[in-house]
């Protein structure tokens, strides 16, 4: 399920010297929150990872397939309604035989969210 343009949008797109941040605006409304949690939305873990991999699809230009969740690490809950916009901060990918090694940190000004770091080959 591709979740860019429907579960959130890219609203922010600015490169630095180690990587790209992307700043995301979560859509508060969408089904997924309908369930997960009826009056108090939390955004998925799963979400959470595959804008990851899709920040990182825009990032490469190309599709990728999520082959090794190395490690991740949830440091506090985005409720869309308090936290409607947050900054993936994308490590430049690491390309290697495997495919790419990405580091993504998920954060705003205040809060950090969760620590990634994936490994993906092109689909």
């Amino acid at each position: 399920m591709i979740l860019k343009n429907d579960f959130y949008d890219i609203i922010g797109r600015e490169n630095t010297e180690t990587g790209v941040n992307f700043t995301v605006q979560f859509n508060a409304e969408h089904f997924i929150y309908a369930a997960h949690f009826p009056g108090n939305p939390i955004t998925p873990g799963v979400c959470i990872t595959q804008t990851v991999k899709e920040l990182t699809e825009d990032l490469l230009q190309i599709p990728l397939f999520l082959k090794i969740v190395k490690t991740v690490k949830f440091t506090q809950v985005i409720n869309p309604l308090q936290h409607p916009k947050v900054t993936f901060v994308l490590a430049v990918p690491q390309k290697d035989d495997d495919g790419y090694k990405v580091s993504a940190v998920v954060k705003n000004e205040v809060d950090s969210f969760a620590k990634l770091s994936l490994q993906f080959t092109k689909k």
